[in-house]
C-alpha cells in the first residue's frame, strides 16, 4: 500500500512511475476538488465523482479491470455513498458541520472496491465498517484559508480503499456502521437520519444520473443566486453599474458554509463568498474557473459590489433543501427600480442540464487556466 508500488497513475502524469491504488487516489482525489467544478447529488449534500472515480480508476489500474467493471463499480460506489449521505441527513451537514463528500464518500469508495476486487457480501460489510470508523471531514478550513477541502476527497479514496484491501486480506469492520447504537448515524448526526433513503427504490432510482454538473466555479451554494441573477439581468437588461444592492434569499445550509470564509481572502476562500461570487459573475456574465484570479481579489469594483450583497434566511426554499437547491434575488437598481428572479433548479441539475457544447467548455478553460 505503499507510496512507490503499485500499477496505478496520477493522472496529471506527474510522477515517471506507477505506484499504489491508494495513494495514486490519494492525490487524484485531492487534485479533484480544488478548482470548484465537479459534480454534486443534491439529496445527499455530496460531490461523489470526487471520491468515487480517482479510486474506481486506480484500483481498476492495479486489478486489471476492464471497462464494464470500472463502471459497475463506479455506479455501485455513487448508489452507496450518496445512500449514506442521504441517511445521515441534513442535520450531519448542517449542524454539526461535516463535509458529507468525506464522511459518506469513503463508505461509497469502500464498496466500489470491494467491487473490484470480487468481495462477497461478509467482505463487502467488513470494508464499509472499516471505512466508516475512519470518516472525518471538518468546515474549519474555511475559516482560515488552509487546503483541508481538498484532502477530504484525497482522504476518503485512500481510507476507502485500505478498508476493502484489508477486509480482502481478513480484517474484520463493523457490520452495522450506519444504523449501530455507536456507528455513524448516532455519533455524527444531532438530529433524525433518515432510514429509507438505505434501501428505497434500489435499483431503480440511481444516484449517478440524479447528479449534477457544476457550471459556476463556486461553491454549489452560490450557484441558484447566480444562475437568478443572471437571468434577471439579461430579461431586465440591467448592467453591472446599474446595481446598487442585491438581497439573495437562501435556505439554512448555504449560511453555515458561504458564512465562514470572511470577504474572501484567497482565491479558494472567494469561492464561498456569495457577495464575491455575485460580483464576478455580475460583472463577467459567468464565475468560470478563469474569472477567478489574484487580479480579481484586488479589483475594488468587485469588492465594491460584494459589500453590497445581502444574504436572507428564507423558510419556503429551506423547506425544499436538499431535494431542490433553489435561491431568489432582489436587485435594487441605482435608478430605484427593483427586480425579483427565482430559480427552482440550478443550471446543471438534471433538471436544468449542460448542453454537450457547455460540458466540453469546462474542460477547456481548466486548460486555459493551466496553461498560464
Amino acid at each position: 500500500m505503499g507510496p512507490s508500488s503499485g500499477r496505478s497513475e496520477l493522472v496529471d502524469g506527474s510522477l515517471k512511475f506507477t505506484t499504489s491504488p491508494a495513494f495514486a487516489s490519494l492525490i487524484n482525489g485531492a487534485s479533484s476538488h480544488v478548482v470548484e467544478q465537479d459534480d454534486l447529488h443534491n439529496r445527499s449534500i455530496t460531490h461523489p465523482a470526487t471520491v468515487i472515480f480517482p479510486a474506481a480508476l486506480a484500483v481498476s489500474q492495479d486489478v486489471g479491470a476492464n471497462g464494464k467493471d470500472f463502471i459497475t463499480a463506479c455506479v455501485v460506489g455513487y448508489e452507496v455513498g450518496c445512500r449514506a449521505g442521504q441517511y445521515l441527513g441534513r442535520s450531519h451537514y448542517e449542524n454539526q458541520k461535516f463535509h458529507t463528500t468525506a464522511t459518506a464518500g469513503v463508505i461509497g469508495v469502500a464498496a466500489a472496491t470491494a467491487r473490484l476486487l470480487g468481495l462477497d457480501v461478509d467482505g463487502t460489510l467488513s470494508a464499509m465498517g472499516t471505512a466508516g470508523t475512519q470518516a472525518a471531514g471538518l468546515w474549519q478550513f474555511l475559516l482560515d484559508a488552509t487546503h483541508s477541502k481538498q484532502v477530504h476527497p484525497g482522504k476518503a479514496c485512500f481510507d476507502g480503499i485500505f478498508a476493502a484491501y484489508t477486509a480482502r486480506d481478513g480484517l474484520l469492520g463493523s457490520r452495522d456502521i450506519l444504523e449501530g447504537p455507536r456507528a455513524m448515524g448516532a455519533a455524527l448526526t444531532s438530529g433524525a437520519t433518515n432510514p429509507d433513503a438505505i434501501d428505497q427504490n434500489l435499483g431503480i432510482d440511481f444516484a449517478i444520473i440524479r447528479s449534477s454538473f457544476k457550471w459556476h466555479a463556486s461553491c454549489r451554494h452560490t450557484h441558484p443566486s447566480v444562475d437568478a441573477l443572471l437571468a434577471l439581468m439579461q430579461k431586465h437588461g440591467v448592467a453591472f453599474d446599474d446595481i446598487e444592492s442585491v438581497v439573495t434569499r437562501c435556505y439554512r445550509a448555504a449560511f453555515s458554509v458561504l458564512g465562514l470564509s470572511g470577504l474572501g481572502n484567497t482565491i479558494h476562500q472567494s469561492k464561498f463568498n456569495m457577495g464575491f461570487v455575485l460580483a464576478v459573475a455580475a460583472r463577467n456574465g459567468q464565475a468560470m474557473i478563469t474569472d477567478f484570479t489574484q487580479d480579481s481579489l484586488r479589483d475594488p469594483s468587485l469588492r465594491d459590489f460584494q459589500r453590497r450583497v445581502t444574504m436572507e434566511y428564507d423558510a419556503d426554499i429551506d423547506e425544499q433543501f436538499p431535494e431542490k437547491w433553489q435561491g431568489t434575488v432582489i436587485v435594487k437598481c441605482k435608478s430605484g427600480q427593483e427586480f425579483t428572479e427565482s430559480v427552482s433548479f440550478a443550471k446543471g441539475d438534471p433538471e436544468c442540464p449542460l448542453t454537450r457544447s457547455e460540458l466540453e467548455t469546462k474542460p477547456d478553460a481548466k486548460s486555459m487556466e493551466l496553461g498560464k
